[in-house]
């Protein structure tokens, strides 16, 4: 008696594709749905989507849908004051590929001491289609009432003490392709305009 076998059904950019072998990576999807090598592949999830790479080996399921979009510019292009709201900023390129966005003379919302800092934001390597998470301030800010604000406290970068504020966005916040450096600046500004 043969074994019956059943062809896997997933969605590549609205089409559909059967699979017999179930086991394939990020290149041989791009291959089968004729997307160019250099776009980014992502498998959709209900929060934020996972990016595939050309050499992840993944197991497919049916049901699952993917989608892909034109790479994004890692860092390749220079960050402009646009992108951060703020004219006063640098730039500077990790050797791990990470990019540290330093906000000089950044203004804390009224019930922070002191009155002004550098704003620290680290972008991944995969930034955009990663999220950053966390931002450091230096100097060390406090409340009006001379506490520590919430979920910070303090950690070393680039030869100086900066206070980490252990934030992060919630889930499905960051839209790989759509959500922006000045997004999350703007998420950044909500968590301080807590003033806690």
């Amino acid at each position: 008696m043969s074994q019956q076998h059943h062809d896997i059904h997933v969605s590549i950019n609205n089409q559909r594709f059967e699979f017999a072998d179930p086991n394939q990576t990020g290149l041989s999807l791009k291959e089968r749905a004729r997307i160019p090598l250099a776009d980014v592949l992502f498998l959709d999830r209900p929060h934020e989507d996972e990016v595939i790479t050309n050499d992840m080996h993944i197991t497919l399921k049916s049901g699952e849908r993917f989608h892909s979009s034109p790479p994004a510019n890692y860092g390749d292009s220079p960050i402009r004051a646009a992108d951060v709201g703020f004219p006063k900023f640098d730039g500077v390129k990790q050797p791990d590929g990470w990019t540290f966005v330093i906000v000089h003379d950044y203004p804390l919302p009224s019930g922070f001491l002191p009155a002004t800092v550098d704003l620290l934001v680290k972008l991944p390597p995969s930034f955009p289609d990663a999220a950053p998470d966390m931002f450091w301030v230096n100097p060390q800010v406090r409340t009006a009432t001379g506490a520590i604000p919430q979920g910070a406290s303090m950690e070393p970068l680039m030869g100086t003490s900066w206070q980490r504020f252990s934030w992060h966005l919630n889930p499905g916040a960051w839209r790989p392709g759509v959500s922006t450096l000045r997004d999350f600046m703007r998420c950044v500004r909500a968590r301080l305009e807590r003033r806690n």
